[in-house]
């Protein structure tokens, strides 16, 4: 089973301006000390709180967690077993802000009202970033959601805009950033796609220097003030490493993590002192670190052994995230026996059989390693299955001949009713069930036990570090059982 998670993200940047502006470019900000131009008309661009102490990271159930001393913000919608938060941006006073989920949705955090982002993809997880407008607030929330194409929408009476690049059906899209002299008669910003690309729109200046990378790893981007003719900030890369571009000074990382995809995205500090720029990056298990001046600050929470960190937002700015296809490894079990993902770096990449990677098709073949080591067979992985080319056909479906476990009896069941699978799990027999997603597609999960009088536990080999889950539940990967394999 594969669900869809394309990216997107767009930044927004920098314009010709008289006097140093307030930048926010990937989801961060610098001090504003001047006025702008926008349409030939001065604009005041009020001063951002220090987000030293308004700094958040978002997980991706829809959880807003406060950084070193911010104070806690209210949320208005979770979801406890789907992955589908993907960017926080907040108010430049911190007050408050939004959620935004994969599908567009925008759901409000502290004292933001409901906004309707005026677009939803329900079957598609399309939207990538949403950042708010330099001039929002609690009372005028207003911004942008990227789509994956890289399309910028407006919300809360923000102005049409035209995306200087898009990538249809690519999602390379990796930020989105509003020029802090941005007023609603002039809107201008720039994206980043995820090769370094940085693409001005609505009369943005041109970035140079910026590092560009031969694979996609870019995740973020930020601005900062700068003296010189082009605009000034930094990039990220999924290692950590922190870029510089338009003549910014270069800064230390405060963590790198060589050849990974663990670094998620980037918040540059508002108060840095002029001329030693910082800020801090999140990694994809939650911690904070400070890069360049930036003081270090503690996370209140991480998911060690998870990618489900979803994006970190300061006051005035926002970060969005992409999901890691294929995770770090999962060496988890209980009494029933051991979990195996079919998404685990140790075999996510195999091939079932000279088909398709065990990633994209394995979940009955995970199941089915699960089985094995139940049975206490605890030496037969996925890859070991995967690598039994007499057991697949050339589309890599598996035989039913090959759904035995050696001394244990199977019995296969198209349609099965819902009395005959609890008898079974009741007794103690392993039960793969075949089901139909409404998204498409199908997917198999094993099931380990009853949960009460109507519901099973489950180790679901998409989900990460789904062992002993309930089946029930908001899950992407459940959907009606059209079969049963039980083992006896």
């Amino acid at each position: 089973m594969h669900r869809r998670a394309a990216v997107v993200v767009s930044l927004f940047a920098l314009a010709a301006a008289v006097g140093p502006l307030l930048y926010m470019v990937g989801g961060a900000q610098t001090p504003s000390r001047g006025g702008g131009f926008a349409g030939g008309m001065s604009v005041r661009v009020p001063l951002p709180v220090d987000n030293r102490t308004h700094l958040y990271v978002l997980d991706g159930w829809g959880g807003v967690h406060p950084v070193g001393s911010s104070p806690a913000l209210t949320t208005s919608a979770s979801w406890p077993n789907k992955d589908i938060a993907f960017s926080l941006a907040l108010f430049p006073d911190g007050t408050g802000g939004y959620v935004m989920d994969g599908w567009g949705g925008l759901h409000p955090v502290g004292t933001a009202p409901t906004v309707d982002s005026g677009v939803y993809w329900p079957r598609w997880i399309g939207a990538r970033e949403v950042v708010m407008a330099p001039w929002s607030s609690s009372d005028s929330p207003a911004g942008y959601v990227l789509d994956a194409d890289g399309g910028i929408h407006g919300f809360g009476g923000a102005p049409a805009v035209a995306p200087g690049a898009t990538w249809p059906e690519q999602g390379i899209a990796r930020a989105l950033v509003l020029v802090a002299g941005s007023t609603p008669s002039s809107v201008r910003g720039y994206t980043l796609d995820g090769f370094g690309g940085i693409h001005p729109f609505g009369g943005a200046r041109q970035i140079i220097g910026n590092q560009h990378f031969p694979d996609d790893v870019a995740r973020g981007m930020v601005l900062i003030e700068g003296k010189g003719l082009f605009p000034q900030g930094y990039t990220l890369d999924y290692s950590g490493g922190v870029h510089p571009f338009g003549g910014a000074v270069a800064v230390t990382p405060g963590a790198t993590w060589p050849g990974k995809d663990m670094a998620d995205s980037l918040v540059a500090w508002t108060a840095a002192p002029a001329g030693s720029p910082g800020g801090w990056v999140l990694d994809r298990q939650g911690d904070v670190h400070a890069w360049g001046s930036a003081p270090a600050l503690r996370a209140s929470k991480t998911w060690p052994g998870w990618d489900i960190a979803r994006g970190l937002a300061g006051a005035g700015s926002g970060g969005g995230s992409t999901e890691r296809l294929i995770l770090d490894a999962q060496p988890i079990g209980d009494g029933w026996g051991t979990y195996y993902n079919q998404r685990d770096t140790r075999w996510a990449q195999a091939d079932v059989a000279g088909t398709f990677p065990v990633w994209k098709i394995g979940c009955l073949v995970s199941d089915l390693a699960m089985v094995y080591s139940h049975f206490g067979f605890r030496s037969v992985t996925p890859a070991a299955i995967a690598a039994h080319g007499g057991w697949f056909d050339g589309s890599g479906s598996i035989f039913n001949s090959a759904l035995n476990v050696p001394g244990h009896r199977t019995v296969i069941v198209f349609d099965p009713s819902p009395a005959w699978i609890r008898s079974h799990v009741a007794a103690g027999h392993p039960v793969i069930v075949g089901m139909n997603l409404p998204s498409g597609g199908t997917h198999f999960v094993t099931l380990t036990g009853v949960n009460g009088a109507s519901d099973y536990w489950v180790n679901d080999p998409w989900e990460q570090n789904a062992m002993h889950v309930t089946f029930s539940g908001d899950w992407f990967t459940r959907g009606p059982i059209y079969e049963a394999i039980v083992f006896i």
